[in-house]
């Protein structure tokens, strides 16, 4: 139809108000490039769930969150994730992204998938494209979720997209087993670089080590305990996501030692000051299936901030391929690794260094990366 502009759809595995992550910034990048219309997953009719949901939403809501990216708000019956009612949910959001275009004035050049729970529309999709952000099915219970059924609801994604991505190289090659012969691209995880100048003045201050992120599961506590206990000052910056309560318990210790200042979840404009005052990065990861196929946020931003980092080893560590994150094994060699990088007064040639490589790995490259075979008119 004439006089309706191209957009990009985005169907995320999380509220816009939710921990900011992958979703969220690339449709904060895709939004540089021409609209893009955020679609929340449903807010309950009625429900103890119903108690957050915005005043006078009705059918639908559209919300400029930014210029060029409106969120679509829109309700369905509590239980919309059990089978039956998630079909009953599906209909609804297809109705009201059909209205919602229709008041915007857009048409879907390509609908990105980020979500473990959903899935495409019926129709008026575009392109379809599916990003997988994380490894859903080994990581369905630490969502809470049904493996067997992220599993079967993947496949079935994969078969209906046309093109299809992974953060990591051994996500793609997971995501790629579930369909034998699809084709599955690496588009990792990016970063918001600073400038360089910004970077420069932060100067972090020495033996302070930041660990950046959400608190679960993920981390190797053994290794946060060993950083405590040799008395490195610790600044921990995120929100508390564990569901195991033996977690839980680590955690409070850890949080409560001398040596750690607990930040908690901050917004997202905070950060940088936050980590640009530290001396080294630290992404710690225990050694498992679901934490192989990711690609940590963090590593990046510290990067993106001027500091060194330090990892565990995983395949997107080995991706970057780069001397500037180094790899540890074990809490005795993080130690001795944070101790040594966390002593030295950063130079401004080594934080330029580590600036300009973040500057290469982009949320915008990345959003170009997803668009590169659709024609998006801004």
């Amino acid at each position: 139809m004439a006089g309706l502009r191209d957009a990009v759809v985005v169907i995320p595995g999380t509220r816009w108000e939710d921990t900011q992550g992958t979703d969220h910034r690339l449709a904060e990048a895709l939004a540089g490039q021409g609209p893009v219309l955020w679609v929340d997953p449903p807010v309950p009719c009625f429900g103890p769930a119903a108690v957050s949901r915005p005043r006078r939403l009705a059918a639908f809501r559209l919300d400029e969150l930014h210029p060029g990216l409106t969120r679509l708000r829109y309700l369905a019956t509590p239980g919309f994730t059990r089978p039956g009612l998630d079909a009953l949910a599906r209909r609804l959001r297809d109705a009201a992204l059909g209205k919602a275009l229709s008041r915007l004035g857009l048409r879907p050049a390509a609908t990105l998938l980020l979500s473990p729970r959903d899935s495409f529309p019926a129709k008026s999709t575009g392109r379809c494209l599916l990003h997988v952000t994380d490894d859903w099915v080994s990581g369905a219970a630490l969502m809470g979720l049904d493996r067997s059924r992220v599993q079967a609801l993947l496949r079935r994604n994969l078969q209906r997209a046309d093109q299809a991505s992974a953060v990591s190289p051994h996500l793609a090659d997971a995501v790629s087993a579930l369909l034998p012969g699809r084709t599955v691209r690496t588009v990792p995880n990016g970063c918001r670089p600073l400038p360089p100048e910004t970077a420069l003045d932060a100067c972090g201050t020495p033996g302070q080590v930041v660990l950046l992120g959400q608190l679960n599961e993920r981390l190797d506590l053994d290794v946060l305990d060993a950083l405590a206990e040799a008395g490195l000052r610790l600044e921990v910056i995120g929100p508390r996501r564990e569901r195991d309560a033996q977690v839980a318990a680590r955690l409070d210790r850890f949080l409560a030692a001398p040596t750690v200042r607990w930040h908690g979840e901050v917004p997202p404009g905070e950060v940088p000051r936050l980590i640009g005052g530290a001396s080294v990065g630290i992404t710690p990861y225990l050694d498992n299936e679901f934490n192989k196929a990711s690609f940590p946020l963090k590593t990046l931003d510290y990067l993106a901030a001027g500091l060194p980092v330090i990892s565990t080893d995983s395949p997107a560590v080995r991706w970057l391929d780069t001397e500037l994150v180094q790899t540890a094994s074990g809490p005795a060699d993080f130690v001795r690794r944070a101790s040594e990088l966390a002593g030295r007064q950063p130079g401004d040639r080594q934080r330029r260094r580590r600036v300009e490589f973040a500057r290469q790995h982009s949320w915008e490259a990345r959003a170009a990366a997803l668009l590169a075979q659709v024609e998006v008119a801004s």
